[in-house]
């Protein structure tokens, strides 16, 4: 215990975060709202705690290690996206397209296990499937213990943990690279929405974060062609890396340059070779554009341009606001990309984390899992705004609390306006976390 540098505050504060952890994933349904809010912020409590206590990073990645296996172990209970990857990955198995059948179409012909048990439990049985080829081929993985949903939650997050645990050797290494201090590391291994929602969850963030870390560590290890691969790995897993290619092209040197784009280049177009084809490249990105034009979740600056559409034209407007939301996105990475340094990898990851940022604020939906790869890059550039997200962004899953899954517009506003505060006074959240290691 020693050796890896606990203390009596550490242990108690340990167990205080473990507990907490197991609390909500094991014993905390969506639907209750105070108990789920009151545990995380709990968490946060013992999170901030242990990070000002801890004094070796070791002690940290242990409770963090330890805290993912325990949310591997849990079944999804705050997303039912676990049932679409598990249902993908059986089309796959069976030889079929997820990318070419409605799944309400399927069932039609198919109502035989393991589809007629995730039907019903499945969200957006209207739509095609809008996953890239890195998760439906360990969506395949989990699939082939279908027959038991539990024991597929497990395969399907077996990568996930994986990916976690690689990151968390990777990152002190990365940031002290970047001049950063290695403890800020310790704010990503203990942050409860990594563990609780994406480990917890089943979401594929963390395998796109593992990718995109170690992009960086391949470019500061001035391995290029494999820095691009491990970039289209991640934009295989999530397409949100697509985002900031441009800025990381900017920050290398023109030959450096083409080795990463050579490395990228091939793999992305194996990795979407299968979107030539015209029909599945037609339904995957008619379930991206049905994802702006319909759905709408915990937004900030859409919410407010779809009051102004029912003050003007007396409806809902999503149709045309979600896209030009999305043209405005794109406007911000070109300004953030001309502004941007050349050859500067610290400018680069800069201009990602606020094209992210920015991309997220204008979005029609955002899901807590949404904002894990803007912690990351937070990191990278000493910005904690995404930190403060990460805590408060769990009010979202207030809406879950009634019967409609009606959004309360006051959490709305204590949710954004404690981001604009950790935004536009960013001293306030880097006094909370000091970087010195002791």
């Amino acid at each position: 215990m020693k050796q890896l540098g606990f203390n009596n505050s550490i242990i108690v504060a340990s167990v205080l975060f473990l507990f907490g952890t197991g609390a909500i994933l094991f014993f905390t349904p969506r639907t209750e709202t105070f108990q789920l809010c009151f545990v995380y912020f709990s968490l946060y409590v013992a999170f901030i705690a242990l990070y000002h206590e801890v004094n070796k990073i070791r002690t940290a990645a242990a409770i963090g290690i330890f805290s993912r296996c325990v949310a591997w172990l849990a079944f999804p209970t705050l997303s039912d996206d676990i049932y679409r990857f598990i249902w993908d990955g059986s089309l796959s198995l069976q030889g079929v397209s997820p990318y070419l059948h409605l799944p309400s179409e399927f069932i039609a012909n198919n109502n035989y296990p393991p589809f007629d048990q995730l039907f019903g439990l499945m969200n957006s049985p209207n739509y095609y499937s809008a996953y890239p080829t890195i998760i439906q081929l360990f969506s395949g993985f989990g699939a082939l213990a279908s027959n038991d949903i539990y024991l597929s939650s497990l395969l399907i997050k077996l990568p996930i943990l994986l990916a976690e645990i690689g990151t968390i050797w990777m990152l002190p290494k990365v940031l002290m690279r970047l001049n950063i201090s290695p403890k800020y590391s310790i704010i990503y291994m203990l942050n409860p929405l990594m563990i609780i929602d994406v480990v917890g969850n089943a979401h594929f963030e963390a395998v796109m974060i593992f990718f995109t870390v170690l992009s960086v560590k391949l470019i500061q290890d001035k391995k290029l062609k494999l820095a691009g691969v491990s970039l289209a790995l991640a934009v295989g897993t999530k397409l949100i890396p697509l985002l900031f290619l441009p800025f990381l092209l900017k920050a290398l040197p023109k030959k450096e340059k083409w080795h990463f784009i050579l490395g990228f280049g091939a793999l992305f177009i194996a990795l979407f070779s299968p979107f030539l084809h015209p029909e599945i490249a037609l339904n995957f990105l008619s379930s991206i554009r049905l994802y702006l034009q319909t759905f709408e979740f915990n937004a900030s600056i859409y919410y407010v341009a779809r009051q102004f559409s029912f003050l003007i034209v007396g409806y809902n407007a999503i149709f045309i606001i979600g896209p030009a939301l999305g043209v405005s996105s794109l406007g911000v990475i070109a300004y953030l990309f001309h502004k941007q340094e050349s050859n500067d990898l610290q400018s680069g990851l800069k201009s990602s984390f606020w094209g992210l940022m920015w991309y997220l604020l204008l979005a029609t939906t955002i899901h807590p899992w949404y904002i894990a790869l803007l912690i990351i890059l937070g990191l990278f550039t000493r910005n904690f705004a995404a930190v403060a997200w990460s805590m408060l962004i769990f009010l979202s899953y207030s809406a879950y609390g009634n019967e409609l899954n009606k959004e309360n517009e006051i959490i709305l506003a204590i949710e954004y306006g404690g981001l604009a505060v950790a935004m536009f006074y960013p001293k306030l959240t880097r006094r909370l976390f000091s970087s010195a290691i002791q």
